[in-house]
């Protein structure tokens, strides 16, 4: 059985046009309580699901599936990606700092786009430019984690005005709400 996926093992839909590897970056990392493992924590599910993640951009993109050949070296710097993905996500003036190398080759229909390096470095390159990509096109302020503190999954939110909250209302909103509703009672009631 193929890997589904970081963002589909979810649950999530994955974003549109080739942001999902980003997206799929940030959803390798744990959640706590939920069973939900980091796919960054040894280097057989860092490959499934890089290797996902790499296969739905291409489609995505209309690209050629690229090789990303990962290592026990590649681990520490995908998740120095994540931890920083997910800073920026939360506060964009935290800024972003990658750099992304790619073989572009241009034609009359369009560029196409691969990453150059090795290993995360190739992912990198990819998600820097797909950032980059999304911020031109609207797209980027679509792409958030999910406000429970605790979750943290990242989604793309295709809502009308781009208001969603939660990654999923019926988990991590209901509770927050549910929280928020009883801390008002015991307000009102002291």
């Amino acid at each position: 059985m193929a890997d589904p996926g970081s963002t589909r093992r979810l649950g999530l839909d994955a974003a549109p046009e080739g942001l999902s590897i980003a997206q799929d970056v940030l959803n390798t990392a744990p959640i706590a309580g939920s069973g939900v493992s980091d796919l960054l924590g040894d280097v057989a599910s860092a490959r499934c699901s890089m290797d996902a993640a790499v296969a739905l951009w291409a489609e995505q993109t209309g690209s050629d599936t690229p090789v990303v050949t990962l290592g026990e070296s590649d681990l520490e710097p995908l998740r120095e990606l994540r931890d920083e993905l997910r800073r920026w996500l939360l506060d964009p003036t935290a800024g972003l700092g990658r750099t992304a190398t790619l073989a572009v080759a241009l034609r009359r229909d369009g560029a196409i786009y691969t990453p150059d390096g090795i290993g995360a470095d190739q992912i990198t390159g990819l998600v820097t430019t797909e950032l980059v990509i999304a911020s031109r096109t609207g797209r980027l302020r679509r792409l958030k984690t999910c406000a429970n503190h605790a979750c943290r999954a990242a989604f793309y939110d295709g809502s009308p005005g781009a208001t969603r909250t939660w990654h999923d209302v019926k988990t991590c909103g209901n509770t927050a709400n549910l929280r928020a509703s009883r801390a008002r009672r015991r307000t009102r009631s002291a």
